[in-house]
């Protein structure tokens, strides 16, 4: 389109603000009322369908009237191109560009604007929406303040049409959580979820499941927690973490509720670092790069002199860490790097002693597992034996070193755009796009060095932990002892063929189970988790009674006992049923209330109504007046209150 084509007869276009799947956002001039809008307007095509949702969409946001969240200030059709949405114009930058400015962000900054954040979001939640794409590029920080959220529902209803026509998730992977990814449900826990993501980032500069490409990604948010912030980000505070944690918690319910519970979190949490929240934020949005300098540096002072206080009471250890996060804040600082080189050492005959000790139990160790890895086939030097340990610049005795595992790069950022995500997300190439329905598997999870080591003597098929049938039975044996090191009479089997004489020796053979589960789930045996459907497919397990369980936290758990003979292969294929969720409906006195379409009762309802985990329209009838109508989406196991008190 044309700078300077009026559109309506009354927005005249002046540039072009970003483009998405959905529409494309304009910077216009309202010549009615002589003043600065954001125009949206929506792609050509698409249907009727689509262009209704379009609208209601738009009455949903315009009746959200807070001062953090961005205002809607009309709606209209234009013959030639179509239905478009006017906002205010917030001249300003995204979150995401702000944070770049503020790097490393303070965790005061951090705060102010969590709280701007999840005070819109609890406006939002009173009034039973539900945003569904939170993210930093649509939360926009005015100069001067205040924040603003933007985009209600709209990149969120393009995700569920390409949801339900071609299976695929689109959208910002980063911050949508657990049940959004394996059902599609939405709730208000599922924008604390997205929050969640956001401070973490904030905070560390990575989203907490940073992988290499879609399937990476959800099978981390499926499957694991995310580290604490206190070992990413040391200098975090512990209460801030913990509420961090408390957002990203993988079950929904272990979660605050909605945005109210969130923000009066976060309020207290900032009155207790900072001081009045109201007044600290409106300090820190007039000037936030200068306010968040002055913490950074406050901060670091006192990391400084708390890590000289532990040096003088000899807490080498404990110094370090806390001088490791002041250098994070000032890397350049020469004072702390002097700090760390003055770091008290172990005295050298101590030293020398456990050094010692050290290398006479490693030698003891590697001549064992030595010969232990030529009689299995394991070449030399592959992995040391579980157990031993090593002094690290000075670390006591016992301390087991770990090596961290490589940060994974983040998922790549979608392009900035005033109100709507721009197009579908970029993935690395190779990755997988995940299904979305409720028979969503986690995707093949990964695993680092420090936390799982293949097991020895490696005898693999490609699948993880399951072997070769040719070779179950052998790597099942107990291993061999070294060649001169038997008992006599023994006769364990040699690298060399056994002779005519010599007795066969045969293991027991394990049996074999073949497990599925529909939808995915995390699979124990006798306790001990298997890791989670698909990925897992086969168990070997030796002979014996065992005892199956199937968790999804959205469904109800599945427990079976098998029996199994040596050799035995055997199948269970099992499906989860998702628990039921609950819808309290308020209404006026008298209305006909109604879910999908089927009649529940009159207003007030003795109770909630029962119904399947996913979406609902909801539907109240009066006589004589038009009908009172909402869409919800419910979860699993978890009760909605829905008010019907306006028309939506």
């Amino acid at each position: 389109m044309m700078t300077g084509e009026v559109l309506a007869g009354r927005y005249r276009l002046e540039r072009e603000l970003g483009r998405g799947g959905m529409a494309t956002v304009f910077l216009a001039m309202d010549l009615r009322l002589s003043r600065p809008v954001a125009l949206k307007r929506m792609h050509p095509g698409g249907g009727s369908g689509r262009a209704e949702r379009f609208r209601r969409e738009a009455e949903l946001a315009a009746s959200l009237h807070h001062p953090n969240v961005l205002e809607v200030h009309d709606y209209g059709e234009d013959e030639a191109h179509g239905p478009f949405l006017v906002c205010e114009w917030v001249r300003g930058e995204d979150l995401r560009a702000l944070a770049g400015k503020l790097s490393p962000v303070p965790p005061e900054a951090v705060l102010v604007l969590g709280w701007e954040l999840a005070r819109a979001l609890s406006a939002a939640h009173a009034r039973g929406i539900v945003h569904r794409d939170v993210k930093p590029d649509n939360v926009l920080v005015a100069e001067g303040g205040p924040l603003k959220l933007a985009d209600f529902g709209l990149a969120a209803l393009e995700d569920q049409e390409r949801l339900t026509s071609t299976g695929a998730v689109t959208g910002s992977l980063a911050y949508m959580a657990p049940e959004r990814i394996d059902t599609g449900a939405y709730s208000p826990a599922s924008d604390v979820y997205a929050v969640g993501v956001i401070l973490y980032e904030l905070c560390s500069g990575t989203t907490p499941h940073a992988g290499k490409g879609a399937a990476h990604l959800v099978a981390a948010v499926m499957t694991k927690d995310a580290p604490p912030l206190t070992e990413v980000a040391p200098g975090t505070p512990e209460p801030l973490s913990t509420l961090v944690a408390r957002c990203l918690a993988r079950d929904a319910r272990d979660r605050p509720r909605d945005g109210a519970e969130l923000a009066a979190a976060l309020e207290a949490l900032l009155q207790r670092e900072a001081g009045p929240p109201a007044d600290v934020t409106r300090e820190f949005l007039r000037a936030p790069v200068a306010r968040a300098a002055h913490w950074r540096r406050a901060r670091f002072e006192r990391l400084l002199e708390e890590g000289r206080g532990l040096l003088a009471r000899g807490e080498g250890a404990r110094a370090a860490k806390v001088l490791n996060a002041a250098l994070a804040l000032e890397p350049t600082s020469s004072e702390v790097v002097a700090l760390l080189r003055e770091r008290p050492r172990r005295s050298g005959w101590k030293a020398g002693a456990v050094g010692a000790g050290l290398a006479l139990c490693a030698a003891t160790a590697w001549a064992w597992w030595s010969t232990s890895a030529e009689d299995a086939g394991t070449p030399r030097g592959t992995e040391f034996p579980t157990g031993m340990t090593a002094s690290v610049d000075g670390a006591s005795p016992g301390e087991r070193p770990t090596t961290p595992s490589a940060p994974e790069p983040s998922a790549p950022a979608t392009s900035p755009g005033l109100m709507e995500d721009a197009g579908a997300p970029a993935t690395s190439e190779g990755s997988e796009t995940p299904k979305s329905a409720a028979t969503l598997p986690p995707a093949e999870q990964t695993t680092t060095r420090d936390t799982e080591k293949p097991a020895r003597p490696s005898a693999s098929s490609g699948r993880s932990g399951v072997l070769d049938p040719t070779k179950r039975a052998a790597a099942s044996a107990p291993p061999r002892r070294s060649e001169g090191n038997e008992p006599p009479g023994a006769s364990g089997p040699t690298a060399s063929a056994p002779g005519p004489d010599a007795a066969p020796t045969v293991a027991a053979r394990p049996a074999l189970m073949k497990v599925t589960a529909r939808p995915w789930a995390e699979v124990f045996v006798n306790g001990t988790s298997h890791g989670y459907t698909p990925r897992v497919r086969e168990i070997s397990l030796p002979a014996g009674t065992h005892r199956l369980r199937f968790v999804n936290p959205l469904c109800d758990e599945v427990e079976q006992v098998v029996t199994l003979t040596a050799g035995e292969t055997a199948t269970r294929d099992v499906v989860l049923s998702p628990r039921k969720a609950e819808v309290l409906i308020r209404a006026p006195a008298g209305a006909r209330l109604f879910v999908d379409g089927r009649e529940v009762g009159v207003a007030p309802l003795s109770g909630p109504v029962v119904v399947e985990h996913g979406r609902h329209t909801v539907t109240a009838r009066r006589a004589g007046a038009p009908p009172l109508q909402r869409e919800v989406d419910v979860v699993a196991g978890r009760r909605l209150e829905v008010a019907l008190d306006v028309t939506p």
